[in-house]
């Protein structure tokens, strides 16, 4: 039973009592519609209040709905972006896997191809080490020059002037440098002969190509060397060290050299 219908049965309770006690009726019906009014006030205050109520609990619940679908949908964006994210960094993963892959095989190729010219460098210092003592002893050269790797002899110490027959002195210094090739039997070397610019350019040609022969023939026969290790070359005078203007350097470029032959397969194998 709610308060306001307690109210009205009191109130008729009170209409029966006064009118039992001899109130006029004026009286007791001006009580009873003041108290009806009172009352229907109370009853609209009531249901006023209510549907205020109502109405918050409503927005409350209408913005807890939208709270809820807008966070909702901002999951939703959050997982389609982190989808479209995944899928871009598998796409880039997977190009940089692949260049990461050449690189790493670009790389090792480095490595190999260093390790293939340490092998080479090695070899040169070999030959130069080997060759000191008579480089500091003044009869021969050892350079690097055109790309090669170059042991040069003073032609004047080997032959006399226009000749193609070896001094007798030149023979020693020879056979010294044979002991060195024959260390090396897996070595290449051409023997090449040069002049200097004096005369004409085909006997210059034949007279370079005939020094180299001679070199190659007392290395071979009285040197011991193999025979597969060398070859002959001859330049004539177009290949001068020095300038042909001055004694000096015409004497300098009357010269044999050896020149270490690159093993190319060593590089490209």
């Amino acid at each position: 039973m709610t308060r306001l219908t307690l109210r009205l049965l009191v109130s008729l309770a009170l209409s029966v009592a006064v009118a039992g006690c001899g109130i006029p009726k004026e009286k007791h019906y001006a009580a009873l519609e003041a108290e009806r009014n009172r009352s229907a006030t109370e009853l609209k205050a009531a249901q006023d209040s209510a549907q205020e109520k109502w109405a918050l609990e409503h927005k409350k619940l209408q913005d807890t709905s939208d709270y809820a679908k807008g966070q909702k949908k901002r999951a939703d964006d959050l997982e389609q972006q982190l989808g479209r994210t995944k899928k871009a960094l598998d796409e880039a993963t997977a190009k940089g896997g692949n260049k990461a892959k050449i690189l790493a095989q670009c790389t090792l190729d480095r490595q190999a191809l260093l390790d293939k010219l340490g092998k080479v460098q090695g070899i040169i210092k070999k030959v130069r080490d080997s060759l000191k003592s008579m480089s500091d002893a003044g009869k021969l050269q050892v350079k690097l020059d055109r790309g090669f790797l170059i042991i040069a002899l003073q032609g004047d110490i080997l032959f006399d002037s226009g000749k193609s027959k070896l001094k007798d002195g030149a023979k020693p210094v020879l056979l010294e440098l044979a002991g060195v090739l024959k260390l090396m039997p897996d070595r290449l070397f051409q023997v090449a002969g040069h002049t200097d610019s004096t005369g004409k350019d085909d006997q210059n040609w034949k007279l370079s190509t005939a020094r180299a022969s001679s070199v190659v023939n007392f290395l071979l026969t009285e040197g011991g060397v193999p025979p597969k290790v060398l070859s002959v070359g001859g330049y004539g005078s177009w290949q001068p060290a020095a300038d042909n203007k001055t004694e000096e350097g015409r004497a300098t470029n009357r010269r044999v050299e050896f020149l270490l032959v690159p093993n190319l397969t060593e590089l490209f194998k």
